[in-house]
């Protein structure tokens, strides 16, 4: 399932890092039906070369998550959601603004049914 991340500086009014970033998830809700489906969380065209993803971190108590590796250029990251529980996770996806020289989390959530037709 791909997943497109758009991040921006904007210098105030954003939702993120003081209000200085603004970012934005398409699909808006993540709603994951299948089992062991690899979430691809990529930046949009729209997000400039100087954002970088370092890391995924969430808050999965079940072990539905797997390790994201991420790609040699640091624009994506993919990770496995095993799905065998219903559930809703928080996810995070650390990025740094290499001409800012800052950190930002940019969180999503994920949900996790399993018996739902799309």
């Amino acid at each position: 399932m791909k997943i497109e991340l758009t991040v921006a500086y904007v210098g105030f009014g954003g939702n993120i890092g003081d209000g200085e970033y603004f970012y934005s998830y398409s699909p808006n809700v993540i709603m994951v039906t299948k089992k062991d489906t690899d979430l691809n969380f990529v930046f949009s065209s729209a997000t400039n070369e100087h954002f970088q993803m370092l890391e995924i971190v969430t808050t999965d108590a079940n072990n539905q998550f797997g390790k994201g590796t991420k790609s040699a250029d640091n624009r994506s990251i993919v990770v496995k959601d095993t799905n065998t529980n219903d559930q809703l996770t928080m996810v995070s996806i650390i990025v740094k603004d290499k001409s800012r020289d800052k950190l930002i989390s940019c969180d999503p959530q994920v949900l996790n049914v399993q018996d739902i037709d799309p």
